[in-house]
């Protein structure tokens, strides 16, 4: 049989020693992912004017129009522009950008609506990685689209068109 007694000041030591290990069951929660979205700039398609037979009026991600159909451009008024998101996110992000068209736009003198159709990103696709090495520089993320002219409209078209469409930005 063995005789086992501790002095004071082991046993002090020893209950010193298991106070300062840290000794965890699980680890820490990922850092939480928050992702914020600002409206830097409009999509603006500019001015132009359809024929009879309609077409379409595109802008790209990169600020070119290109049109089709019956469709002229004019180089009168607002500049061309794709629209521009900022997003923040914790760098590696991965975000999917859901498209909630196509929308309807109308103007304030006649009912005749004009599709938009967003089909541009300059992401190359609708799911990308956030690149920025930090959550406050933001990730420019530019978006085009083609406005649909529908065929006989009958010259109801003039005037200035307005409208909202809806990005729903979804991180994983």
């Amino acid at each position: 049989m063995y005789n086992f007694s501790l002095d004071k000041a082991s046993l002090w030591i020893l209950l010193f020693m298991f106070s300062v290990l840290e000794i965890s069951a699980q680890e820490n929660p990922p850092i939480p992912i928050e992702v914020e979205v600002r409206t830097s700039r409009n999509l603006n398609f500019g001015s132009f004017t359809a024929g009879n037979s309609g077409g379409n009026v595109t802008v790209s991600y990169d600020d070119q129009r290109t049109v089709d159909g019956d469709i002229f451009e004019l180089n009168v008024g607002e500049p061309v522009s794709a629209a521009l998101f900022d997003v923040y996110a914790n760098p590696g992000t991965i975000i999917q950008i859901e498209d909630m068209g196509p929308f309807t736009l109308t103007n304030n003198n006649t009912s005749f609506p004009i599709k938009l159709y967003i089909n541009s990103f300059s992401t190359g696709q609708r799911t990308f990685v956030t690149w920025e090495p930090s959550a406050q520089t933001p990730n420019e993320v530019f978006v085009g689209g083609t406005l649909s002219i529908p065929a006989d409209n009958s010259g109801n078209l003039p005037g200035m068109y307005n409208g909202t469409f809806t990005l729903n930005f979804i991180h994983q």
